[in-house]
């Protein structure tokens, strides 16, 4: 597992992904409300709010999200809340989130002034998504 505190780019989808990821994006703005699980494709940009599950290509949770439940994706950026469970290959934790939980990544980068109250566990390089509904 590679940790880094380090300042990124708001909102970027990481490198790793590819291309034909990209091009199917979805942003779901403050004021959305969830409740139950929900599955995409693509990247999804997550400004509202959700009770339930997310099993996604990439998830972006956005300054004014906030989620509870578990996340499965690809890659997962977090600007915003989280209390639940991360399984993905590629974590960012930018410096407003704040995530309360466990994480599972191959990689973990963490932004000064991110607040963190997780169990974390790292994985070896074998992908861990796979697109199945999450139990």
């Amino acid at each position: 597992m590679v940790v880094s505190d380090t300042e990124s780019h708001k909102s970027d989808v990481p490198a790793t992904i590819s291309k034909d990821t990209k091009e199917y994006r979805s942003v779901l703005s403050d004021g959305i409300v969830i409740k139950g699980d929900w599955q995409s494709r693509g990247v999804v940009h997550f400004g509202g709010e959700i009770t339930g599950n997310l099993v996604v290509d990439v998830l972006i949770i956005t300054e004014t999200g906030k989620v509870e439940g578990n996340v499965r994706a690809k890659s997962v950026v977090v600007e915003g809340y989280l209390r639940g469970e991360i399984e993905a290959n590629d974590v960012c934790l930018s410096s407003n989130a704040s995530v309360i939980g466990r994480i599972e990544t191959e990689t973990l980068q963490v932004d000064s002034g991110a607040q963190v109250e997780c169990e974390v566990t790292a994985k070896d390089k074998a992908p861990l998504f796979t697109r199945t509904k999450l139990d």
